[in-house]
């Protein structure tokens, strides 16, 4: 069987997986058309079942709330990558005689997850460079990496690390979604605990105990899940006590001055002149004036 004939038509993946993630939520049409009136869109129960039917074309504007309407029925983060996620080819039109050929999943889901591109404007006629898948790939592992450090992981093994996540599967990205983390933390969590996959864990959990009676009942998926989320919850929240706690925030010392300060000169006081005396006429000089009067002459 070729891919064409495996592909599926983005507006039929997008019906399914909404009404996957609404059941999943327990919600009912009606929870999402609430919802979405309070982010002032006016859908309607019928609305949203004829979007999960995929009889619907949305709108560039209902694409984009679908998500936030989503997150607020189902009370955990919903991306247009949950809404578009799939293993097979993807048909951006509908079936029709002449179809162009499909989009890989892969190549879907990058376009949906990974970060813009920048780069600057091309001059005219000068096509737009590619981008380099290998440096793409390079960042995408050394983003995960900084939010496993950011967990308080960054000691888990590589190998242990490198096995948990080929093993992992959805269950772990709505684990992540449920804890309010990246879904590579709960893996790195796993690896820690495990040594693989949640996922793997899981399965192990729940496959028959071969030396057990047949009539023992299995354990049950939702309470072996439930265990394995206080394990995964638990174990974060180690690794989190074990981050070192932020330096506190010290106030500058205050820079001593090495110039000394000016020192007033002192005041130079001037030399005091004598003032002029006024001679005062004596007895006696009146007296010699009047017996000598030739003096005055």
């Amino acid at each position: 069987m070729s891919a064409d004939s495996d592909a599926v038509p983005v507006r039929d993946l997008l019906a399914a997986n909404l009404k996957r993630l609404r059941l999943e939520g327990s919600a009912t049409p009606d929870d999402v058309a609430r919802a979405a009136r309070s982010h002032g869109l006016e859908w309607t129960a019928s609305w949203v079942g004829s979007v999960e039917r995929g009889q619907k074309q949305l709108t560039a504007e209902q694409l984009v709330a679908l998500p936030f309407v989503l997150t607020d029925v189902l009370g955990h983060r919903v991306s247009l990558a949950d809404l578009l996620h799939t293993d097979e080819p993807v048909l951006l039109t509908r079936p029709a005689a002449s179809r162009p050929p499909p989009v890989s999943a892969a190549y879907l889901h990058e376009v949906l997850t990974s970060a813009g591109y920048r780069r600057h404007f091309n001059a005219p006629g000068v096509p737009a460079t590619p981008p380099d898948p290998a440096a793409s790939a390079t960042q995408r592992a050394a983003a995960k990496m900084r939010e496993i450090g950011r967990a308080g992981l960054g000691n888990v093994d590589v190998r242990a690390l490198a096995k948990a996540e080929a093993g992992a599967t959805d269950v772990e990205e709505k684990l992540a979604r449920k804890l309010g983390v990246a879904p590579i933390v709960v893996i790195a969590a796993s690896a820690a605990l495990w040594g693989r996959s949640l996922t793997e864990e899981r399965n192990d959990r729940l496959s028959p105990d071969p030396y057990a009676e047949s009539e023992t009942p299995g354990p049950k998926p939702a309470a072996v899940m439930r265990k394995l989320t206080a394990e995964i919850a638990a174990r974060l929240e180690q690794a989190a006590q074990s981050l070192p706690e932020p330096a506190p925030q010290v106030a500058p010392a205050p820079v001593e001055s090495t110039v000394d300060p000016p020192v007033d000169a002192p005041t130079q006081e001037l030399p005091r002149v004598p003032a002029p005396r006024t001679p005062v006429d004596s007895p006696r000089s009146s007296i010699l004036l009047v017996e000598n009067p030739a003096a005055t002459s």
